[in-house]
């Protein structure tokens, strides 16, 4: 059955309206009577029945709470340097979504030519929330990950029990920590062309773990899924 994002819900009635109203009425051409399930972002899913609907917005009526559970136990937050190729960028939002990410969190860094230019990033971060919520859609998750407004790597500031940053230059293994016994983890993935060795020293003075992913040079959107899947793997729901 498809999944919609609820825009509003009070009691037993909600609403869906704009793209997600559009699609229920435009593209599946779903009528009053009709079952779907819908999800508040928040960790809350429903059984729902349409009752009406107008050009923008679709009126429900909640038949049943499902008691529905697919969030992982380990919180993580991503860290993504911002790289030139936006789509790039756009791929690592939907699956580190898919992998249970809790937070992410663009960064410009020293190779990130294009974030030194975008003054507004409303627009951006309008099209990578809808991503988000897309890919929360698609997978099944009831929270829908923020994505927030970039910072510079020098302005984190960051308190999750364990931070990794990876680097194709050295560091440690994920195998030295996985005795650890944790509940939440950041991890920092620099841009394209990677981060400088200055970069590396001010992540460290932050409490940041340099990590190496083996002999091969990884994308920074392939390091990106790497690195949540290894922590969701060895502290979260992928085991």
């Amino acid at each position: 059955m498809r999944r919609f994002k609820l825009n509003s819900i009070k009691d037993d009635v909600a609403y869906l309206r704009g793209q997600e109203a559009r699609h229920v009425l435009k593209v599946l051409r779903l009528r009053p009577g009709d079952e779907i399930v819908v999800f508040d972002g928040i960790g809350n899913e429903y059984l729902a029945v349409m009752e009406a609907s107008s050009t923008q917005s679709v009126r429900l009526k909640i038949l049943e709470k499902l008691m529905i559970d697919r969030e992982s136990p380990l919180a993580t937050i991503l860290y993504m340097g911002l790289t030139n190729r936006l789509q790039k960028f756009e791929f690592a939002l939907q699956k580190a979504t898919e992998l249970g990410v809790s937070k992410i969190v663009p960064v410009v860094c020293k190779r990130s030519a294009f974030g030194e230019k975008i003054k507004d990033w409303s627009g951006k971060l309008r099209r990578w929330n809808e991503i988000v919520v897309n890919a929360s859609k698609q997978c099944g998750r009831t929270v829908i990950p923020p994505v927030t407004e970039p910072m510079n790597l020098s302005e984190i500031d960051d308190d999750s029990e364990l931070r990794f940053v990876l680097w194709e230059r050295g560091g440690k293994s994920f195998d030295n920590f996985k005795e650890n016994t944790v509940t939440s983890v950041s991890i920092l993935v620099g841009p394209e062309g990677g981060l400088d060795e200055n970069e590396i020293e001010i992540l460290k003075g932050k409490g940041f773990y340099v990590i190496h992913l083996g002999k091969r040079i990884l994308r920074a959107e392939t390091a990106s899924i790497v690195g949540l899947a290894m922590v969701q793997y060895i502290w979260g729901d992928l085991k």
